[in-house]
């Protein structure tokens, strides 16, 4: 989906926002958050979370003009980085965290790998060179 599709979809949508939502109505909004804001929609019993979702939507693309760039790095459940020393101690979580500041966290902090439920490759590597235990390498003498 592009950014101009959905900025027609959510347009639409808006068209109907003073009245409840068909089943339709609120795939479409589910699946529109997913694509744009790169996270789940979670259900309430309320009509009032499709409503929100829809306003969440909207300002996102008013705003940004983009859909979310989809970061493949994903925090374990209840971390955040928080680091002083990082970023001048900037706060991230899954909602703002991107693959490059995963990769140079990891770098400044390899021993945090276990903060992290998903990887990118390269980090994965880089990680995963760091914490293995160096191996004694034998090299042949050569004869004189």
């Amino acid at each position: 989906m592009t950014v101009e599709e959905a900025k027609t979809l959510c347009e639409e949508l808006r068209g109907r926002f003073d009245s409840p939502f068909s089943i339709l109505d609120k795939q479409t909004i589910e699946k529109l958050y997913g694509e744009v804001l790169g996270k789940q929609f979670v259900k309430t019993t309320c009509q009032r979370c499709y409503h929100d979702g829809l306003i969440e939507i909207y300002l996102y693309l008013k705003k940004n003009n983009a859909m979310k760039e989809k970061s493949k790095a994903r925090l374990r459940a209840g971390f955040i980085i928080a680091c002083p020393t990082f970023h001048g101690g900037k706060v991230f979580t899954n909602d703002n965290l991107t693959d490059e500041i995963a990769a140079e966290y990891l770098e400044q902090f390899p021993n945090k790998a276990v903060f992290f439920a998903e990887k990118p490759e390269k980090v994965e590597k880089t990680v995963t060179a760091k914490e293995m235990p160096r191996k004694a390498v034998r090299t042949k003498k050569t004869k004189k």
